[in-house]
């Protein structure tokens, strides 16, 4: 029944798309030669719209088959929503660039290119409010006990439990865990509060007795020896594997499964900022940066004169920072100490009252202005808006030792600002603390996360009893 469902609700998104395609295409052709013509004029004339309408069949086969090959109608239902309109939006792009290339290698009929790009952008943008607004749709319709899918979990151990936890979070999905298989046929209750439905050796009539259309294999390493069998006798059922690999307790940032000659990859604390998401963030970062540049910049040259008039030395204080990767960069800050601060004391954290500190750069920490030319860091490359605060390459040395997972924070670019400083978990604060919230940052990271820190950070970020 289940299997029926899924097959109705990919014809329904089918037939949706097909619509949707062939009227995004259908109406380009007013929007550009009706709508846009007054902004744009039209120079080489008006072409038929019948040539234009003629191609519909073609556009839609061409998309259809991208869909197909992508895997967009695949069942997705234990992942969520941003997975699908990336898939969506590559298998559409790869569509277009098809199409305009067989276009403008056509001699019989040149289309307009403002058609084209009106196309791709009502196209892309109808796909995805269609895929959005029926996702969500889906997504009550399950909340509500519709198109259910049930599940079944071999293994009762601390893997199983933690699975359980995360799926009670999202009834969105619309996944009911009928109860767990035991390995050795233990007797008693499980710690999940799931009846236990039998056991390794009688999972084919488990399946059966129970309408089982998913099975997860959550085994730990010594189970590891049931696994061929297990796997064998699943291969006679008509139902979806997964298996929860027992190393996910060594997954603090996300991990990634990629596809090498027909073998699956598990890449460990793997950082979702890369792809598309790397190439976003660094337009956001260049973006955010000039804008502050621009505004900052009266007051950054007012600063300078300050330092250069009142403090002998440099304006510029040039420091070595550990960034993304372990690669280590020189990071620009305006000069607040003595030019020989650490000629004694060595790589050290400011502390209070620190007579190495000047008195304008006393000023300019307590508010945070000696970070200002960090925005060229960011210009640069070698640090984002938003990030994990660098650290310098030799308390890097001693904290990788001390502190777990430390080193998981070179996993994305150093900040400007970051999720643990607008808490409060700056300057010389517990690094355990500190390094929760950059783990967390980057677990969560999103453009939208990183605009709320930002903003954050106007009435957070720049004065803080932490700075000095």
């Amino acid at each position: 029944m289940l299997k029926e469902h899924q097959r109705f609700f990919n014809i329904v998104f089918q037939m949706f798309d097909i619509f949707i395609i062939a009227a995004a295409w259908l109406i380009s052709y007013p929007i550009r030669f009706v709508y846009i013509t007054p902004w744009i004029p039209v120079r080489k004339g008006f072409p038929l719209y019948d040539e234009y309408a003629y191609l519909t069949f073609a556009i839609i086969i061409m998309w259809f088959v991208s869909f197909h090959l992508a895997g967009v109608y695949q069942a997705r239902r234990t992942q969520t929503l941003w997975p699908e309109v990336k898939t969506l939006a590559k298998a559409s792009t790869i569509a277009f660039s098809v199409f305009a290339t067989l276009t403008f290698l056509s001699s019989a009929v040149m289309f307009s290119r403002g058609v084209m790009l009106v196309f791709f952008v009502v196209v892309n943008s109808l796909l995805l409010f269609e895929r959005i607004s029926l996702r969500l749709i889906l997504r009550h319709l399950r909340k509500r006990g519709f198109n259910q899918r049930f599940a079944l979990i071999v293994g009762d151990n601390e893997i199983s439990q933690a699975f359980l936890e995360r799926i009670k979070f999202h009834p969105e999905l619309g996944l009911q865990v009928k109860g767990l298989v035991r390995i050795d046929g233990e007797q008693g209750s499980s710690p999940t509060g799931l009846p236990i439905l039998g056991t390794s050796l009688d999972l084919t009539q488990t399946i059966k007795d129970h309408g089982i259309d998913q099975v997860f294999l959550a085994l730990k390493a010594a189970e590891r020896p049931h696994f061929d069998t297990l796997l064998a006798s699943l291969a006679e059922q008509n139902v979806r594997v997964s298996v929860i690999p027992d190393i996910y307790q060594f997954v603090t940032i996300g991990c990634d499964v990629e596809e090498f000659e027909g073998m699956p990859l598990i890449n460990l604390n793997h950082s979702p900022i890369i792809g598309w998401n790397r190439v976003a963030k660094r337009i956001s970062d260049v973006v955010y940066a000039t804008i502050a540049l621009l505004i900052f910049s009266p007051l950054m040259a007012l600063i300078a004169a300050a330092i250069k008039l009142f403090t002998p030395g440099p304006i510029i204080y040039r420091q070595e920072r550990m960034g993304l990767d372990g690669k280590v960069f020189h990071m620009l800050k305006f000069r607040t100490m003595r030019i020989d601060a650490e000629g004694k004391t060595g790589a050290v954290w400011a502390k209070p009252n620190d007579d190495r500190v000047t008195w304008l750069g006393r000023l300019l920490r307590k508010t945070s202005l000696d970070e200002l030319p960090q925005l060229i860091n960011v210009i640069r490359g070698e640090m984002s808006c938003v990030g994990p605060r660098p650290e310098r390459p030799q308390l890097v040395e001693r904290f990788r030792h001390e502190i777990p997972k430390y080193m998981l924070r070179h996993k994305v670019k150093a900040g400007m600002t970051g999720w643990a400083q607008i808490n409060g978990w700056r300057g010389d604060t517990s690094l355990e603390k500190r390094i929760e919230f950059d783990l967390y940052y980057i677990t969560h990271w999103s453009l939208f996360f990183d605009l709320k820190i930002m903003f954050m950070t106007l009435f957070k970020g720049f004065i803080s009893k932490n700075a000095y």
